[in-house]
């Protein structure tokens, strides 16, 4: 799958994320004390439209601030688990 450089630089911040080695997959919570929230706001609804990954909004958790935290995963075809490296992506 064809993915933007910023798009891969996300998707390599969230593969790197602490959520990401508790084996649940790739995945984060996303919050402006750890994303550019100006520029993920762009990204995560081509990368949902893409099937690379499935965002939820409303997480039911909510960050240091008291502001709920949205969620994210990367779809398992484009990550190598075992090795811990993104798969099946190419940047254009």
């Amino acid at each position: 799958m064809k993915v933007t450089k910023k798009e891969y630089k996300f998707l390599t911040q969230i593969k790197k994320s602490d959520f990401s080695g508790d084996g649940e997959g790739l995945c984060d919570y996303i919050t402006a004390q750890d994303y550019d929230m100006k520029s993920v706001r762009g990204l995560i609804p081509s990368l949902v439209e893409k099937g690379i990954i499935d965002y939820d909004e409303n997480s039911g958790i909510d960050d240091i601030d008291g502001n709920e935290m949205a969620w994210t995963t990367i779809n398992h075809i484009y990550y190598d688990f075992d090795n811990h490296k993104l798969t099946n992506l190419e940047v254009a």
